[in-house]
């Protein structure tokens, strides 16, 4: 009878140590959506290049994280270049980035990304696209991959962006094809 109670005693303990933990100490892990929109245009009127995106990020974990900083590397026939100039949209304003608290309930929201100065010469060339996508979370010494899309660029898209100053290429995630779907669209002035 002893035996018995000082194992239910001991599986008690071990379990109510692992709901602690899950409760109050797991941060789980950092992860992000597959982004639903991206938009590839310049912003004007520098005519800086520019990318956002649209997604959820979340954690599985109850505490959350905060993230620093995020940035891109964009992997492109004529060069990879880093996108590290970040802002997020906070109730429909661009705010830049910094500090932003991800718990498990996740945040939606747009993230739009510019590239480091001196990369002056990124254009929006025709072809195949890949974009990693980076966060800097407070406390961890290395930026943490949140996840890599590609698309294509056509030739006409591509001819586009370069020539039509407030011209912007919207890639629409297709869920069933699993890939994205572009249209050209004229920014409002």
């Amino acid at each position: 009878m002893n035996i018995t109670a000082l194992v239910v005693s001991v599986a008690s303990l071990i379990l109510s140590g692992y709901a602690l933990w899950v409760a109050q100490f797991n941060r789980g892990r950092l992860k992000m959506t597959q982004p639903t929109l991206l938009c590839m245009k310049r912003e004007l009127p520098k005519q800086t290049p520019k990318i956002f995106l649209r997604t959820l990020l979340f954690t599985t974990g109850t505490k959350g994280h905060v993230i620093e900083a995020m940035f891109l590397r964009v992997h492109q026939s004529h060069g990879n270049y880093v996108f590290d100039f970040w802002g997020h949209t906070e109730s429909g304003k661009l705010t830049l980035g910094s500090g932003l608290f991800v718990g498990s309930t996740g945040v939606a929201c747009d993230h739009h990304f510019n590239p480091r100065s001196g990369s002056a010469d990124f254009l929006f060339v025709d072809g195949r696209y890949r974009v990693e996508i980076f966060a800097v979370v407070v406390g961890q010494s290395r930026p943490k991959k949140l996840k890599e899309v590609s698309f294509i660029v056509d030739g006409q898209q591509a001819a586009e962006l370069i020539q039509i100053n407030d011209v912007a290429l919207w890639l629409r995630w297709n869920a069933d094809s699993r890939s994205y779907d572009g249209h050209l669209e004229r920014e409002p002035n």
